[in-house]
């Protein structure tokens, strides 16, 4: 395809702890770029908020910051788009102003509530069997039982602050909440709708389920509603422009989750093309053309962002976040973690060497375990902090790799070419040792930390008339640099992952409420 000249596209990724923007040309390449960070509020165990004010006013300043880098006339802009975590909960009023914090994708604390409302008897996976197959038939899947998805985040508000439930106009996601305050328009993604399981996500169906609505006593009109990711949401109004510092009158996609732009950004349109995301949590996905669901491992697939098939995804909780804690708590000094990466480096496989268990904050996949807890294990005198490092990084590999295998099964995606976007992929040594542990070739993609900021781009270029869909906008990505994994470590890390996965089996009952004893008082 034969680009024109000139144009560009604004996308932004907000993340767990940050948003990241760039400017793009037509063939993707990046004109400039920057990042702002928000807080993160952790108030009580289990609970996870951000202040939606935080996102708006790190958009403004994202926004400034990558137009002075730019140096651009804003008249070139010709769409926005926006990407965002998913699975969070916003109640807006009339206007749009939010109604408290945004319980975001971490947040369990309605978890108990999720397991009375599902749960019941026959039992099935902690679910009653009457719920789950009502769930199953009409979304190919059933809400997160450890209260990470919106559903049970919906009913924990409705029923814990009545107030702002009662004001509340609409329920929205994160990347909603911001397109709204773009717009002054209320809209989603088919994606977005789907993770609310109150969505019909049936082939000839794909709306709000009114059956599933009734059943947990709410009303459609609180939700806002479903276009493609391509679609524009609205123009962006004259107080939204003078806010962020651009034209008014700009288009503005629909947007997308940040799981479906991670997919765009590796350029894995077709079906069964995998691609592996590392960010702050990590996920494997794959575009395919009909829904699958393995329950018991929490592999599933929701629908494209665009509404066209679906997209199989095995999500983890802690990836990078792994390597940010272990860079503070092992004391990489002043250079952070271009130390860490020095020092994992330095270390040789093993089979005798330490192994780590990435569950920092639970896991989902392949093991649905809200109190499972990290660690490491096999540590002797001999070891070194180079060892824990490599460690780190090798965990997080041995876990993926774990939910690799239903995961390859469900998406037909065994033995096929990863695609690697997300921040993980700065670490050379880490990409090395996915190749490594997984056993197969890992393509790394240009400006892999700006996966979520392009796959937005590329809705938004869509949206913008510079292509006709979101398959020949795969025309803006690129493989920078590609990890074949060595042959001669596939029989250590055969073995290095027996250990791994009889680890959770032999620590997992250390982690339940119930194996802390009574304090029965002193003797």
């Amino acid at each position: 395809m034969t680009l024109a000249a000139g144009g560009l596209v604004l996308g932004y990724d907000f993340g767990t702890s940050a948003v990241k923007a760039a400017l793009f040309r037509r063939d993707g390449s990046v004109v400039a770029r920057a990042n702002v960070a928000y807080p993160l509020s952790l108030p009580a165990p289990g609970w996870a908020e951000q202040d939606p004010s935080h996102w708006w006013a790190a958009m403004r300043d994202v926004t400034a910051r990558v137009l002075g880098a730019a140096n651009v006339d804003t008249g070139e802009i010709e769409a926005i788009g926006i990407c965002a975590q998913m699975c969070g909960v916003v109640l807006v009023d009339k206007s749009g102003s939010a109604l408290g914090k945004c319980l975001i994708w971490l947040d369990t604390r309605s978890g108990a509530l999720a397991r009375r409302v599902f749960g019941g008897w026959p039992n099935v996976a902690g679910y009653s069997l009457p719920n789950l197959i009502r769930w199953l038939r009409l979304t190919g899947g059933a809400p997160n039982l450890q209260g990470k998805d919106a559903t049970s985040k919906i009913l924990w508000l409705r029923a814990e602050d009545a107030s702002a439930w009662e004001q509340a106009e609409k329920i929205l996601d994160v990347k909603d909440y911001l397109v709204r305050r773009c717009t002054d328009r209320s809209v989603t993604s088919f994606d977005c709708a789907h993770l609310t399981w109150v969505f019909d996500s049936r082939a000839g169906k794909k709306h709000w389920s009114k059956v599933l609505m009734d059943r947990l006593g709410l009303k459609e009109s609180l939700f806002p509603r479903i276009a493609s990711a391509t679609d524009v949401a609205g123009k962006l109004t004259p107080v939204a422009a003078f806010e962020l510092g651009l034209a008014p009158g700009i288009p503005v996609a629909v947007g997308l989750g940040d799981v479906s732009a991670a997919a765009l950004s590796s350029g894995a349109i077709d079906d069964g093309a995998p691609h592996l995301c590392v960010g702050t949590s990590a996920w494997l996905g794959a575009h395919i053309p009909k829904s699958k669901v393995s329950p018991l491992t929490g592999i599933g697939s929701i629908c494209r962002a665009d509404g066209i098939g679906y997209f199989l995804i095995a999500p983890q909780e802690s990836a990078g976040a792994c390597i940010k804690w272990a860079t503070e708590a092992l004391g990489f000094g002043r250079d952070g973690f271009a130390e860490f990466e020095r020092s994992a480096a330095e270390a040789n496989p093993s089979i005798e060497a330490p192994l780590f268990m990435p569950w920092l904050y639970g896991e989902r996949v392949p093991i649905q375990d809200e109190n499972i807890r990290g660690g490491f294990l096999n540590i002797s005198i001999a070891h070194t902090r180079a060892d824990m490092a490599h460690a780190v990084y090798e965990g997080v590999a041995l876990n993926m790799r774990w939910a690799m295998t239903e995961f390859d099964r469900l998406g037909a995606c065994a033995g096929k070419p990863l695609r690697l976007v997300g921040g993980g992929g700065g670490s050379a040594v880490w990409c090395q040792i996915f190749a490594d542990v997984l056993q197969r070739p890992v393509e790394l993609m240009e400006d892999s930390d700006l996966g979520g900021a392009k796959g937005s781009a590329m809705a938004a270029s869509v949206a913008a008339g510079w292509y006709s869909d979101l398959a020949t906008a795969s025309a803006m990505t690129k493989v920078a640099r590609v990890f074949a994994p060595d042959p001669t470590l596939a029989s250590l890390y055969a073995a290095r992952f027996a250990r791994f996965t009889k680890a959770y089996k032999r620590v997992r009952a250390w982690y339940r409420p119930t194996a802390i004893p009574a304090d029965k008082g002193s003797a």
